[in-house]
């Protein structure tokens, strides 16, 4: 699936739609990186994404074309302390000016980003390569996991394992 950004941006046009997280690899690993080992978790998780042409605008001189990428996603993250599924809604918003050179007043704008015209990534990839950016770096529940309350109040002696065979003996 080729979007043609500058094409887009000239139209002002919008593309719409849905990826399967298959077609997104990198993100898949990703998350199985972050201990997401159920595959039924998996299933059904659609990326909606919504690419906008928008006016050129100037950044110093220089007047680029603009694109818009919204995206909207639950990814099934596990909390790294008590591995239980904590799903993440994520509702991204990107601008990109599109070029070959960025101008200096392009990389000091924090809010936009830049695309290489001549050689503009697929959306599949532009996609999955904002959302590998926005993946949080450790998942966990703000509050206290519930199962490491209640296996808190009595912690089972690492040792007593170690009575049980000697005693079997």
């Amino acid at each position: 699936m080729m979007a043609h950004y500058q094409e887009l941006s000239r139209q002002q046009k919008t593309v719409e739609g849905e990826l399967v997280l298959a077609a997104l690899p990198r993100l898949h690993e990703a998350l199985q990186a972050l201990g997401v080992t159920d595959a039924a978790a998996f299933d059904g998780v659609l990326v909606h994404y919504r690419l906008q042409g928008l006016p050129s605008r100037y950044f110093g001189e220089v007047s680029l074309p603009m694109v818009a990428l919204n995206l909207k996603t639950t990814l099934p993250l596990v909390c790294q302390r008590c591995f239980e599924p904590m799903p993440e809604s994520l509702e991204l918003a990107f601008e990109f000016a599109l070029c070959d050179e960025p101008p200096e007043a392009l990389l000091e704008d924090e809010e936009v980003d830049w695309l290489e015209s001549a050689d503009e990534p697929a959306l599949e990839v532009l996609i999955e390569d904002e959302l590998l950016m926005a993946l949080p770096i450790a998942v966990m529940h703000e509050e206290a996991c519930t199962q490491l309350q209640q296996s808190a109040g009595e912690k089972p002696n690492p040792f007593a394992v170690l009575k049980q065979l000697k005693l079997d003996k």
